[in-house]
């Protein structure tokens, strides 16, 4: 795939790439590495931490850029051992319409048309780590982290064939050590159902109008297992801000009850602050999950997953 040097990923003492995966504008992916004496990017045997960046499937305000604040405090945190981070990758995914963004529909071939929808972003998300793993030979070695809209298809990843709407896998992929969910959206019904319908709008936007399709794609409703699924010894963090007034806690809950009765380890962190979006434009709170999560796997590391 082509690939292009973006200054506005520039991160201080990291080399940053940014990839093409698919023909469309938004099927990237920001790769930021740790340059060697030579100037070349640094290959160790650490962890990938690859983010997926909320905003509802349609926000164009939300790109991979998102992902930066945290980068910066991980890089800077005394809780995360330098070596044990390989890079950080952040992944773009193809867009569903939002009205307060019109685009001209007569630029049908057009390839910043943001009119994707279910199973477009996680058929992209899967697309992103394929590339990633014929590029860049990622395997077990990375921590997936999923914002709102991000978490939701972090766990979608996990619910293998099942979330793809009827479509059939077009390839195995490298499944993560571990994934943190923040602030995610795992069940769509329930989340809209205690909104009054308000969240109708978007969440058919990107998934349709038939709720049948809805709970369907929801990791918290997933029919299967998810243990099975994701072989192993892998680890599951799930955050939540109670300040959050978009997201509510029992999101968070329905889905860490799905990952205990499918035998998951797990754990769940409720102390967060700030309102949605904040944690990941601070970025602090970020990086101290990924430091719980990175001890974690250096007392029991995880094994080869691909599905």
């Amino acid at each position: 795939m082509t690939t292009d040097m973006a200054p506005s990923g520039d991160i201080a003492n990291l080399t940053y790439t940014c990839c093409q995966y698919g023909d469309h504008a938004l099927q990237r992916v920001g790769i930021w590495q740790h340059a060697s004496p030579q100037g070349q990017p640094g290959v160790s045997s650490g962890h990938w931490v690859i983010f997926i960046h909320g905003g509802a499937w349609r926000d164009p305000r939300n790109t991979l850029e998102d992902f930066m604040p945290s980068i910066k405090h991980m890089l800077s945190s005394h809780d995360i051992a330098q070596f044990a981070l390989r890079g950080f990758v952040s992944i773009d995914y193809r867009l569903s319409p939002y009205a307060d963004f019109p685009q001209d529909p007569a630029e049908a071939h057009s390839p910043e048309l943001r009119r994707a929808r279910h199973p477009d972003h996680i058929l992209d998300v899967r697309a992103a780590l394929k590339f990633l793993e014929s590029e860049y030979q990622l395997a077990k070695d990375y921590v997936l982290v999923g914002h709102s809209a991000g978490a939701t298809l972090a766990y979608q990843l996990l619910m293998g064939e099942a979330a793809l709407a009827g479509q059939r896998m077009p390839q195995t992929v490298p499944l993560p050590a571990a994934v943190i969910g923040i602030s995610g959206i795992y069940d769509l019904v329930g989340l809209n159902n205690r909104h009054g319908g308000n969240y109708a709008g978007f969440i058919s936007a990107a998934f349709g109008t038939d709720q049948k399709a809805w709970q369907r794609a929801s990791p918290a409703s997933f029919a299967g297992s998810i243990k099975e699924n994701w072989p192993g010894s892998p680890y599951s963090l799930l955050a939540h801000s109670a300040e959050d007034s978009l997201i509510d806690s029992l999101e968070t809950e329905s889905m860490a009850a799905k990952l205990a009765k499918d035998g998951v380890d797990l754990s769940v962190v409720k102390d967060l602050t700030g309102e949605h979006d904040f944690v990941w434009q601070d970025g602090s709170q970020v990086a101290r999950l990924v430091a719980q999560v990175l001890e974690r796997l250096a007392q029991a590391p995880g094994q080869l997953c691909n599905h």
